[in-house]
């Protein structure tokens, strides 16, 4: 009976949070609220309230972001010095990190190599 009991106490939770669940999605679709639903909205009450109106011309875009992109651009090369002349030890490092690149990648492709044939021989035992 104890047992008879617990499930029926244990369904009736699970019911009674399903329906509230269902309950409150039914009203927060309703209400709406993260939408602009609830928003006023406002009309002119008196013909004198539309001459407090301001017409905004319309302009065009692409100058704005144009020059605004233009800005950060300028912004950046200020930033970084990117006018100035590379420093001639950075030069230096450049052309001594080209001249050694084989001696870098040898070793370590020899070291793949080694470690395929390690590899290929452990199998064939």
């Amino acid at each position: 009976m104890k047992k008879f009991t617990s499930r029926l106490v244990t369904t009736c939770l699970r019911v009674g949070i399903i329906f509230a669940v269902g309950i409150a999605l039914i009203f927060s679709s309703e209400l709406e609220f993260s939408g602009n639903k609830m928003q006023a909205i406002a009309t002119h009450l008196t013909p004198e309230a539309k001459s407090y109106e301001v017409a905004r011309p319309a302009r065009p875009l692409t100058t704005d972001i144009e020059k605004g992109g233009n800005d950060a651009v300028d912004n950046i090369r200020e930033k970084l010095n990117l006018d100035q002349p590379i420093a001639p030890s950075t030069k230096r490092f450049i052309e001594s990190v080209k001249n050694n690149v084989g001696e870098a990648v040898t070793p370590a492709r020899e070291a793949v190599e080694k470690a395929a044939d390690i590899g290929s021989s452990d199998r064939a035992n």
